[in-house]
């Protein structure tokens, strides 16, 4: 039989831990749907429609992080509005998120939505379970900037899926008293949409997004990347950014070299970069100063090669301000050689190790091949001509299992894990 939930009257979710509607609920003139005690509505329903209101419209009250309404998206596309609303007791404001999928997630997944808001201006004190700090740019350690975040958090979760669906935009409805509260420095025209980067810990590597409607309380956003549809979402203020607004860092192998390169956008009180490099993408230790451009609203590229090690490498850039403000940007790595010989298609057979090797000279060489125990299993000299050379070392009689070829020349080393099955 299908289902049709038409609201008139007040309904908790609360004593039970979820309660399922597998074909549509519409909530109907203005009713409300309090959830409470952590529980969570589901919706077993993919099509947008599933959830839907009538009448003079309706509301479901989360105002807590995991009071939540879960909705079996699975693979579907389609424009999906959870008609959220403050409490009773502050009004019963409306204030309704939309989310539209243009790309479809991959595998049976789910997303969890709901929204709160705070007592007071400082974000510090109510934020998500995910979110580890209000500080608006890239430090993990910079202060608390609640004054410029609205006190509301929406949390939409996308779980289950082995790729989260695309968003092509989202629609998050704000009330005036959450931007306008005393404490907040935050101009209701500069609302954009930011998330919080919960693997980095970061909210400022990526800005405040969208447009905002001050007469409808609205911020909609453009589309969201996959790798941008993180679980916390707050709106801040889009007029203060970074002092330094980057479009690119990368890294290229270049000869024995790493070719470091950056390009500013913008660029305020930008007094000079830290170039910093790690071998385990934690510690980071400096490797050169660059000086930069002060203010500036136009692409500038900043590049600085630096000696490749046969080994992977991690950069990040320090941005030090004149009055000494020090903002950090996104770790990137290489793992660029120096060597003189390049090693491709090294095989390992029962009884054959192959590879070949390209030389820029002639050069002796030494071949070790250890085994998962660091036991040595094989140990030859060979002679190296410039250009490309075959070398095949036989009668190994090996088991299956993992190895580590090591192959020695006179200046460089090349080491590889090879699997023989």
């Amino acid at each position: 039989m299908k289902l049709l939930i038409a609201f008139t009257f007040l309904i908790y979710c609360s004593a039970i831990s979820n309660l399922q509607a597998q074909s549509r609920m519409v909530i109907n003139d203005n009713a409300y749907l309090v959830i409470d005690n952590a529980a969570y509505l589901v919706i077993d329903n993919s099509n947008a429609n599933a959830l839907a209101v009538a009448g003079t419209g309706g509301r479901i009250k989360s105002e807590a992080e995991n009071n939540r309404v879960r909705w079996n998206i699975g693979t579907t596309t389609g424009t999906y509005t959870v008609p959220f609303s403050d409490d009773a007791a502050e009004g019963g404001t409306k204030i309704p998120y939309t989310l539209t999928i243009g790309t479809a997630g991959v595998g049976a997944g789910y997303i969890d939505f709901s929204s709160y808001d705070g007592p007071t201006w400082d974000n510090s004190t109510y934020m998500p379970s995910m979110v580890t700090h209000m500080g608006q740019l890239y430090a993990p350690n910079d202060v608390n900037h609640s004054e410029k975040a609205i006190d509301r958090f929406w949390v939409i979760n996308a779980q289950g899926y082995t790729t989260k669906p695309t968003p092509s935009s989202m629609v998050f409805t704000y009330i005036d008293n959450e931007h306008s509260a005393a404490g907040n420095t935050l101009p209701e025209a500069n609302l954009g949409a930011q998330r919080f980067n919960n693997g980095a810990s970061l909210w400022g590597d990526m800005l405040p997004i969208g447009v905002v409607n001050t007469a409808a309380n609205t911020v909609t956003t453009p589309a969201i990347t996959v790798a941008n549809f993180f679980a916390a979402w707050t709106l801040s203020d889009v007029t203060d950014p970074l002092p330094v607004t980057l479009s690119s860092f990368t890294a290229t192998c270049k000869e024995k070299n790493i070719e470091l390169e950056w390009v500013t956008q913008t660029e305020l009180n930008n007094d000079y970069f830290v170039l910093e490099k790690s071998y385990d993408g934690f510690v980071f230790f400096e490797v050169a100063q660059i000086k930069g451009n002060g203010n500036s609203n136009i692409s500038i590229n900043y590049k600085i090669n630096v000696e490749a090690e046969n080994k992977t490498i991690y950069f990040r850039l320090k941005q030090v301000d004149f009055d000494g403000t020090i903002n950090y940007h996104n770790i990137i790595s290489s793992n660029c050689t120096n060597s003189s010989f390049e090693v491709t298609m090294p095989l390992l057979t029962e009884n054959q190790l192959s590879f070949m090797i390209n030389s820029e000279l002639d050069e002796n060489f030494q071949v070790y091949l250890y085994d998962y125990r660091g036991r040595l299993i094989t140990d030859k000299s060979e002679s190296l001509q410039k250009g490309l050379n075959t070398v095949r070392i036989n009668n190994l009689n090996l088991s299956s299992g993992i190895y580590m070829l090591s192959i020695v020349g006179q200046n460089n080393v090349y080491s590889t894990k090879l699997l023989r099955r």
